[in-house]
């Protein structure tokens, strides 16, 4: 049984009927978390279709595991302790690979031209390679931080480590990040 002891957090009671083997308590978290965690993915992997797949891997470990939370921290924070684990063993066994034509168009970018489009994913091609380039931990915390909106306190129970840590991993991590790009910055190319 879970052992609920932070009754702050508003997903507790959902979770602790997954726990019991609730598929309609199910369904509520996957349809509450599932655009976020599938946007972290992105951001971390690079491909949208290995991030739904490493999604699915999440949601089934929750699935799995949710009588294995204690409720020591909030469920978004176990639940992103998840998808960081699942994303690191994706890198591990994966190798970087060109994006395909398919997964380069963004049909919601329709109004946009092509040539500002372009412009615009190469931009975001090289900020992406200069993060991916990061030390491991600094990466995870910079992602955790700028594109997901945690809070320190957050990423350190997401990452298992002090608040001091993050600040460091944070402020290391957006060091190297302007020594990589403001070179291409003056140049005009970013």
């Amino acid at each position: 049984m879970v052992d609920i002891r932070n009754s702050e957090d508003p997903d507790a009671e959902v979770v602790r009927s997954v726990a019991e083997g609730s598929e309609k308590a199910f369904e509520q978290l996957v349809e509450k978390y599932e655009h976020s965690v599938l946007n972290t993915i992105y951001r971390y992997v690079g491909y949208r279709v290995e991030a739904e797949d490493i999604a699915q891997e999440v949601f089934l470990k929750v699935w799995r595991h949710a009588s294995d939370f204690k409720g020591r921290s909030r469920f978004s924070t176990w639940l992103y302790r998840i998808v960081v684990n699942q994303c690191l063993g994706y890198r591990k066994k994966h190798k970087e690979k060109p994006e395909t034509l398919e997964e380069t168009i963004d049909k919601d970018r329709a109004s946009i031209t092509p040539e500002a489009e372009i412009e615009r994913r190469k931009k975001a091609e090289i900020v992406r390679m200069a993060i991916d380039e990061l030390p491991r931990r600094q990466r995870i915390a910079l992602i955790l931080s700028r594109f997901e909106g945690k809070s320190y306190k957050e990423i350190a129970q997401i990452m298992g480590v002090s608040l001091s840590t993050v600040e460091s991993l944070i402020f290391r991590a957006r060091g190297s990040l302007k020594k990589k790009l403001l070179p291409l910055k003056k140049k005009g190319e970013i």
